[in-house]
């Protein structure tokens, strides 16, 4: 009776370790998503529609972009999901310094979007050579004119 004692004490406590170990490795995997500055400006779609360009610099030689074929003027949150299929949403690709631009997949979502009020959203796209990018952002309007027409 003694071994079968022992043997649920060892068992139980072997539970509990690996049970506290799974809950610190998550809590360490749960890191909170970067906050990257960013401009955002006016622009127009290829049809010379009103549309908008959030530029972000992920890193020391990436840039992402985000362009969107519509009116900046949400006011409640949305989302967009890249490759746009219909070709009438935007695009969003990246920009490395000594590559050419790479397009992206993934999805990029604004809480609001308003002239003149910067824009906090969250994105997170994969390149085709497979290198994520995620985060969230903070945009400010920048000074660019766009003038569509």
């Amino acid at each position: 009776m003694k071994t079968r004692n022992l043997f649920n004490t060892i068992l139980a406590l072997l539970v509990l370790f690996l049970g506290i170990a799974l809950i610190a490795l998550s809590a360490q995997r749960r890191q909170p998503a970067r906050v990257f500055p960013a401009t955002v400006n006016r622009d127009c779609a290829p049809w010379d529609g009103s549309a908008f360009t959030l530029s972000l610099r992920y890193d020391a030689v990436t840039t992402i972009t985000v362009s969107i074929w519509k009116s900046p003027s949400f006011l409640l949150p949305v989302t967009f999901s890249f490759p746009d299929e219909t070709m009438r949403l935007g695009t969003a690709y990246s920009v490395k310094e000594v590559d050419p631009l790479e397009m992206l997949t993934g999805r990029v979502t604004f809480q609001r979007v308003e002239q003149g009020i910067p824009i906090e959203g969250r994105f997170s796209f994969t390149s085709a050579g497979g290198e994520a990018y995620d985060g969230k952002f903070v945009a400010e309007w920048g000074s660019q004119q766009a003038y569509c027409g």
